[in-house]
């Protein structure tokens, strides 16, 4: 288990590195991990083959057998794709293809350099093949961590983040679901290569295949107010759709497609919430005064809306004049989220997310000024608050970024104020 680190602890003080401390929680030894039988049982449990399959950094592949081609040695997405090409064009849509873009890479370049024990825990989720990771951590005799240049890295593949080896493939050899009932039969044509086969397990479409990267240990992992900081697994767990087998895969990869789409994609998030407006108008001795009562179901979303710190998602009220502009001082605003931040220690100041078939009810109260003619609510999700508005902000007042890392994070702080967009808006008369 690993323990905090005072240095560490500084460094974070100085720029509230996210990453490299959410992964410093996880156990991870720094031995040359085994890898999966070459042919796979039926019968082999599931958490005996998670455990097995995802020991990362993911162990270099080696040589090729002899048989394969230049194409089919390759462990470019690329290369995939010649053959794979919608799974290519989903990926290349996909967060997991922009896992190692400009914020988390902007954090790892520099401690590639002065810190490679952390750098490497951060990658094995956002970059996880050896063949990524500048160098190699290995236990000495005397249980000290030494550390070599890697002969076998890749500067291209590693910033292509998570690529489909990281997923499909181990010492060169393929694995993957069982067939899928619209490809049993299918055939490429003669000639194309076929890697020696693909062994198939139905463990790939478990939500633990998934685990790994979307659930922090509560044993062995810092926990704020009780809990992980990412919990996304046990909360689907709790959920009816955990205790129906419904797994990650059946919502963020329907048809197989390998998009991942999840709290950035506004269909997606719609279709997971219902939404109600209902404005009620209360007798007062003083006047008239309006209720706006806004319900928020969690209808389909297997884990809590939202499930981790970054986003936040705004119920914003105001009332209107005859024209439609909002009247000064009508605006009110309820948050639903988890706001959890790092100062020296991390502390929750709320958690307001919604967990499944749950329902969140929002109240707005006014005496309404008289040239108040309606009510609007709008509900409005930010993917990337947390990064846009706390951690890309304080980390930037770092003073040891080199030039290349501060580009990167300035670079994805302005990004990360793009991604908002409005899942509900309604507009009621008051009359």
């Amino acid at each position: 288990m690993h323990r905090w680190k005072p240095a560490l602890a500084a460094t974070l003080l100085g720029g509230l590195l996210l990453f490299l401390l959410i992964r410093f929680f996880f156990p991870w030894p720094f031995t040359e991990p085994t890898q999966p039988p070459s042919a796979l049982s039926p019968r082999q449990d599931l958490e005996g083959f998670v455990k097995s399959y995802w020991q990362t950094p993911i162990a270099l592949q080696g040589p090729a057998p002899p048989s394969y081609s230049k194409l089919e040695a390759s462990l470019s997405p690329e290369a995939c794709g010649s053959c794979h090409a919608q799974q290519h064009a989903d990926w290349q849509e996909s967060l997991h293809s922009r896992a190692m873009g400009p914020g988390p890479w902007g954090q790892i370049i520099d401690s590639t350099q002065n810190s490679p024990e952390e750098a490497i825990q951060c990658m094995t989720c956002h970059a996880p093949l050896s063949e990524q990771i500048p160098v190699l951590l290995k236990t000495t005799k005397s249980g000290d961590t030494a550390q070599e240049k890697n002969p076998h890295f890749d500067p291209k593949l590693q910033l292509q983040g998570i690529v489909c080896a990281a997923c499909h493939v181990r010492k060169h050899q393929r694995f993957g679901p069982p067939k899928a009932e619209s490809t049993t039969g299918t055939r490429y044509p003669p000639g194309t290569p076929n890697h020696g086969g693909v062994q198939r397990t139905s463990h790939f479409e478990r939500a633990e295949f998934c685990r790994d990267c979307h659930q922090f240990d509560p044993e062995n992992s810092v926990l704020v107010n009780g809990k992980p900081l990412q919990d996304t697994y046990r909360e689907w767990q709790k959920s009816i759709w955990g205790q129906g087998e419904a797994a990650c895969q059946d919502c963020h990869m329907p048809g197989r497609r390998h998009l991942w789409k999840g709290i950035h994609d506004r269909e997606m998030v719609k279709g997971g919430v219902r939404i109600e407006a209902r404005l009620k108008k209360l007798a007062a001795t003083s006047g008239s005064r309006l209720e706006l009562s806004v319900a928020i179901t969690n209808a389909a979303v297997g884990h809590k809306f939202p499930t981790y710190i970054t986003p936040k998602v705004f119920v914003r009220a105001d009332l209107l004049d005859e024209k439609g502009k909002t009247l000064p001082g009508t605006n009110q605003e309820r948050i639903i989220g988890r706001d959890a931040r790092f100062d020296g220690e991390w502390k929750e100041y709320f958690d307001t997310r919604i967990p499944p078939g749950e329902t969140s009810q929002k109240i707005f109260k006014w005496t309404p000024p008289t040239p108040a003619t309606q009510a609007r609510v709008r509900v409005e999700v930010q993917p990337d608050h947390f990064y846009h508005v706390h951690f890309y902000p304080a980390y930037l007042k770092g003073e040891n970024l080199s030039g290349d890392g501060r580009r990167l994070v300035e670079k994805a702080r302005k990004e990360s104020g793009g991604s908002t967009y409005v899942i509900f808006e309604e507009v009621i008369p008051l009359s």
